[in-house]
């Protein structure tokens, strides 16, 4: 960092020199002042920086014979080593108790008894030099320092500027007077913040961060016994509500999280003002999210970058306290913008959405006095029952019970097994054929299942096909409770029949290791009970469907599968999940289906 700052001003320096340059015919007087320093403490201030003084033009050659007069016994044109050291012991000697950014200096490189190898280090073009070169010459010092931890007003040019070009003028009788190039580097640590900036020439950037502030400060002025450096100032805070980092760091964490998470529940809640069947066409409004991003871009830039407004004058400090204010402020706009944008989108749902899709059928010939099936083209067998509708639809009885409803006009086919319920939810009326399981019966219009599947209890559900218990897991994924399945079907199958959609997780008992969802069913033990028991034992309210008991069975017997199940119940009675079972009363014999109904609390039977 020390040697980048040293960069930057050697940069600046050959800037400055050419402009100076350009003004005459022979190069003015120019000293370059590079600290950087870093700061730090809680009860006390502690300091240390790396300063560098380069002299140029004939301020060079006059610090040059101050040093040769003041420090050599017999009179020569050369700068010796000895000379040089001597100089250096005496300038950082004068260093002591001098004030940099409100730190008293206490020590600086000690250079007595030192090596010609240090002394050279520690300067460029002093060592061997001619005392009338005017080609630039350095010197580099470390130096510690300490202060109170007290809020103090730091001089930003005059005080620098007199300490160090001070302490050459105390050891050499030099007293510089021309063109200064001033810049600061400070790293602090802490809760102490930087307020109240004052400048006419100078400019000056920060870096707030939750472990404290970067501040760079520069300027360029004239000195002489008549011109004082520019005085500009800057209030140093030990600690201050007004400028906190720390406090602003905790704010600005919690309301980006805020702000980026507002469109999506904005738009969860207009997905599930659209019909349930068409709720997967719903689409996120993309400047919305837009526009979460882009203020949590901002406010974040406010929080670290507090200059960020300066037009110029460097004057202007996004202080921590504006943020109190202006990141509140952001999350109140986002989620205004995000609720006006997704309620003027959702006037645009229609009350029923149909779409339309006819495909091309091709209905088999039949033979002379041969009845077709309307529904499935079948031939209707001698000796099987057929329904007729009153529009002239003839079907199979088998497929009028599974569509309900006339496909040609739309009369219901069983009018007598058909009645109407309102929505517990919306208050909604639909019709219910009577064949559901009282479970999974959903409005039509809001999707809200009418019977809710409770934590903390267990559910055997007999059948012959799994479709009821499916819809009991299915009812609790679209209510919100976290659910799963451990199945022995391919779980593709599973989603797409039972329309499970991604609020359920699928586990598939299969030999297969090529899938991380795949559970061994010869291991019930082991990776069947980890998976289940954890996900019941963490997840709040959690449902859990177990759709693979012959599988099970022929793998394990009876017995450990009976014993995997009771634990499985024991687990989720603790911690008020849900268990469902499917059966299928004729895979099993009547004392295996007698043992496992008895770890049942209720009991579907649809065999």
């Amino acid at each position: 960092m020390a040697a980048l700052a040293v960069l930057m001003s050697l940069a600046l320096s050959g800037s400055f020199c050419s402009s100076v340059l350009a003004q005459g015919d022979e190069p003015g007087n120019v000293l370059l002042i590079d600290v950087d320093m870093v700061l730090s403490g809680l009860a006390s201030i502690e300091g240390n920086g790396d300063l560098l003084m380069r002299y140029e033009g004939p301020a060079a050659a006059d610090l040059r014979q101050a040093i040769e007069s003041t420090y050599s016994e017999v009179p020569n044109t050369q700068l010796s080593v000895d000379e040089v050291r001597e100089f250096l012991i005496a300038f950082t000697d004068a260093l002591t108790r001098k004030a940099f950014w409100g730190v008293s200096i206490s020590s600086s490189t000690e250079f007595r008894n030192s090596s010609d190898e240090r002394v050279r280090d520690h300067t460029m073009g002093l060592v061997n030099s001619n005392i009338s070169s005017s080609s630039p010459c350095s010197i580099n010092v470390e130096f510690d320092g300490t202060a109170d931890e007290s809020s103090k007003l730091i001089q930003l040019s005059q005080g620098p500027i007199y300490s160090f070009s001070g302490a050459v003028r105390e050891t050499t009788g030099y007293d510089f007077a021309g063109d200064v190039s001033l810049s600061t580097f400070v790293t602090s640590f802490g809760f102490a913040g930087f307020t109240g900036p004052n400048l006419t020439a100078g400019h000056i950037e920060e870096l707030r961060t939750p472990v404290g502030n970067l501040v760079w400060y520069s300027v360029q002025t004239h000195v002489s016994d008549s011109v004082e450096p520019a005085d500009e100032t800057l209030t140093y805070e030990q600690f201050s509500i007004y400028e906190n980092q720390q406090i602003a760091f905790v704010l600005l964490f919690i309301s980006v999280i805020v702000i980026l998470r507002l469109p999506a529940k904005r738009f969860e809640k207009y997905k599930m003002q659209h019909h349930r069947k068409f709720r997967r066409s719903a689409k996120p409004i993309i400047y919305v999210r837009v526009s979460a991003w882009a203020l949590a871009a901002l406010v974040t830039v406010l929080y670290f970058l507090p200059f960020v407004l300066t037009s110029g004058s460097g004057e202007f400090l996004m202080y921590g306290m504006y943020l109190y204010f202006v990141i509140p402020a952001a999350v109140v706009g986002e989620y205004f913008f995000s609720k006006v944008m997704y309620d003027r989108a959702a006037l645009k749902i229609p009350e029923e959405t149909v779409v339309e899709v006819r495909q091309a059928l091709v209905q088999p010939e039949k033979s002379e006095g041969e009845m077709l099936c309307q529904v499935c083209f079948k031939p209707i067998e001698a000796g099987l029952e057929i329904l007729q509708c009153g529009c002239g639809f003839t079907m199979h009885v088998e497929c009028a019970e599974r569509a309900q409803t006339c496909p040609s006009c739309g009369s219901l086919l069983f009018p007598e097994r058909t009645r109407s319920i309102q929505c517990k939810s919306c208050g909604e009326t639909f019709l219910y054929y009577g064949a559901e399981d009282p479970y999974s019966i959903q409005c039509t219009r809001c999707g809200a299942f009418q019977e809710e599947v409770e934590p903390g209890k267990n559910y055997l559900v007999v059948d012959k096909d799994s479709r009821n218990a499916y819809m009991m897991l299915r009812a609790m994924g679209l209510s919100g409770r976290p659910a799963v399945c451990m199945t022995s079907e391919f779980p593709g199958k599973i989603r797409e029949e039972y329309d499970l959609g991604d609020s359920v997780e699928i586990k598939w008992f299969s030999d297969s290791s090529t899938d991380i969802d795949n559970i061994n069913p010869k291991d019930l033990e082991g990776d069947a009970m980890e998976i289940a028991s954890t996900f019941l034992m963490t997840t709040k309210n959690a449902g859990l469907l177990i759709d693979a008991v012959r599988l099970l069975i022929d793998e394990n017997g009876f017995d450990k599968v009976n014993t995997f199940i009771k634990k499985l119940n024991e687990i989720a009675a603790m911690h008020s999940s849900t268990i469902i079972l499917a059966l299928n009363r004729g895979l099993v014999s009547d004392e295996q289906y007698k043992t496992v109904s008895g770890e049942f609390s209720e009991i579907h039977d649809f065999s």
